[in-house]
């Protein structure tokens, strides 16, 4: 088909988007994959079919599960409320030291005793506690680990905010909520104000980074080798938690950090108190508008893309490309969309909305931050994954 744009304008629509004229010409006709899906969901959908494949002994136990899994997502909302709750409340706390009775729970909790009972009920059908058969409250697996890991628990404090930007989901999903609590927290994430941001911003933005950083930088670490490294900078390196990792497994490896003016002050204070065999360096500036450092064969972007839209995105990674020479490395690491498995499915719907409540940003897949990256000037990627795809997974770009 001849376009009808003259050849002294440039056609300006987006590439991404099909011509209408062209759909008319030749309709979208959907592929076989979607075809069989919808032939399958038709299936599905009939009670009939439902209470065959529970009985059947070859469909049965995959029927029961996907019940569950039905009935897991319907109610999610109630499992995230309880735990919540004994955080909140202190019935995980009062029971780190070993087991307790429901009176002194009653006592550390300030909860009445019948509606204790009921919390501790709720909160044994989700694995936090156990309710012993002599009296005794103990933790279980789900509760020892948010009781010990302080990146966990401060999100589940964090995710106060988000759970009241999704009092109305589908006013957040159609834009027509726009003023949300993450985005007043992240007032300057992808905004053009980075320079300017508030000490008292930099702060909130930086302990929660910090705090939930630990179980990000032992997936980043075990998952790529920094030794084949000799420099490393951490753009958007915040307080400096994933350096503070690196250096404890590479205590050789030269180290930068660079982060807005007030972030880097805080790492500049943070290494001072917990100084490392070499001390990084701390540089503060905009990575959209400031020349980066140069002189180191290895980048790291750690939990930065997904804050951003792609425009933004695409931006930064041509100031990074900008300072790095053919033979060095950039390591993107944060979690990434895709239906592989199912701790990606899970990393895909909770960041993907948590990005959206804050604004600007959303979660890609790991091509198509690679494509993002090729069109920044990088000659190709590798991608790695991770133990925990709910973590990171890495793309690896090469100048």
């Amino acid at each position: 088909m001849v376009s009808t744009v003259p050849a002294s304008h440039p056609d300006t629509r987006p590439a991404s988007r099909p011509d209408l004229a062209s759909q008319s010409e030749h309709p979208l006709r959907p592929g076989w994959r979607s075809r069989l899906q919808a032939w399958r969901a038709r299936l599905v959908a009939r009670p009939g079919f439902r209470r065959l494949a529970q009985r059947l002994p070859f469909t049965s136990t995959y029927s029961r599960a996907r019940e569950n899994d039905l009935f897991a997502l319907v109610t999610g909302f109630v499992q995230s409320q309880i735990l919540f709750t004994s955080l909140k409340s202190g019935l995980l706390d009062g029971l780190a030291d070993g087991p307790v009775t429901m009176a002194e729970l009653a006592s550390r909790t300030g909860f009445p005793q019948d509606r204790l009972a009921r919390l501790v009920q709720a909160a044994q059908s989700v694995g936090l506690v156990t309710a012993g058969t002599d009296g005794f409250v103990t933790l279980d697996d789900h509760g020892a680990i948010v009781c010990s890991d302080e990146g966990l628990r401060a999100m589940i404090n964090h995710h106060a905010l988000l759970y009241r930007d999704l009092n109305d989901p589908v006013a957040l999903f159609d834009g027509s909520h726009a003023d949300t609590e993450m985005r007043r927290l992240w007032s300057y994430a992808g905004s053009g104000r980075e320079t300017v941001v508030k000490p008292g911003d930099a702060a909130a933005y930086s302990a929660l980074m910090a705090a939930s950083q630990s179980m990000l930088s032992d997936e980043i670490l075990d998952a790529y080798d920094f030794s084949k490294h000799t420099s490393l900078i951490d753009i958007g390196g915040g307080e400096g938690a994933f350096l503070t990792a690196v250096a404890k497994r590479y205590p050789g490896l030269r180290m930068s950090l660079f982060d807005l003016p007030p972030v880097a002050k805080r790492a500049r204070v943070r290494f001072a108190d917990h100084p490392l065999g070499q001390c990084p360096r701390c540089y503060g500036g905009s990575f959209l508008d400031d020349a980066l450092p140069r002189g180191h064969d290895c980048v790291s972007l750690v939990r930065v893309l997904f804050d951003h839209e792609d425009a933004v995105v695409l931006r930064l990674l041509r100031n990074v490309r900008a300072a790095m020479d053919p033979g060095q490395t950039l390591v993107i690491a944060e979690p990434m969309a895709g239906n592989h498995s199912r701790g990606q499915r899970s990393a895909t719907a909770y960041f993907g909305v948590y990005v959206m409540a804050m604004g600007p940003g959303r979660c890609r897949t790991p091509e198509e931050i690679g494509a993002l990256a090729r069109n920044a000037g990088f000659s190709g990627f590798d991608v790695k994954a991770c133990r925990s795809p709910l973590m990171a997974t890495i793309v690896v770009a090469f100048p």
